[in-house]
């Protein structure tokens, strides 16, 4: 009965194994892909944005965070037409070179840190952003992108800093 039972305790702590090592395995699985998406997202925003746009869900919602003129939100058609399309070209007309430094992803969700480089209507625009994304039925489905708003009234727009004494 002895041998029996250590037997059972065996085969069900190695069923237990196998099966945390599976979900751990799917969990990375869906990890590696969420990356892709988003690095496939970034790789084409700029040059090829048709690409981009069809890894966003069709309840797609962006939000450009902070206290600045430009800092609000859109949805999926918004984000093409106005962000895209008016925005972006009206405030960094030579583009931005977006470098990517840091990649965190989970199941569901996708946070990059990344460094910009550009030349705004008002001079350098280097800000940093951390990107934020949620992954739902491999698609894009919610964006929020944090950056020094500061840097951005003061670069995108013609805005001063100005002391008050």
């Amino acid at each position: 009965w002895e041998n029996t039972m250590n037997k059972k305790i065996i085969l069900s702590i190695a069923i237990l194994l196998s099966t945390t090592s599976l979900y751990a395995g799917d969990y990375k699985n869906s990890e590696a892909s969420n990356i892709k998406v988003v690095d496939t997202f970034w790789e084409n925003i700029l040059t090829n944005p048709s690409v981009s746009m069809d890894l966003l869900h069709d309840d797609f919602q962006f939000e450009f965070m902070g206290i600045c003129e430009i800092c609000q939100k859109y949805n999926k058609e918004t984000y093409e037409s106005e962000w895209l399309g008016k925005v972006i070209p009206e405030v960094l007309p030579n583009g931005i070179l977006i470098n990517i430094t840091n990649r965190i992803a989970d199941k569901d969700w996708v946070i990059y840190t990344v460094e910009g480089e550009a030349t705004a209507i008002n001079g350098d625009y280097n800000n940093n952003y951390v990107m934020v994304m949620k992954i739902k039925d491999g698609k894009i489905i919610f964006f929020q992108e944090y950056m020094s708003d500061l840097l951005a009234e003061t670069r995108l727009h013609k805005k001063k800093i100005v002391d008050i004494e």
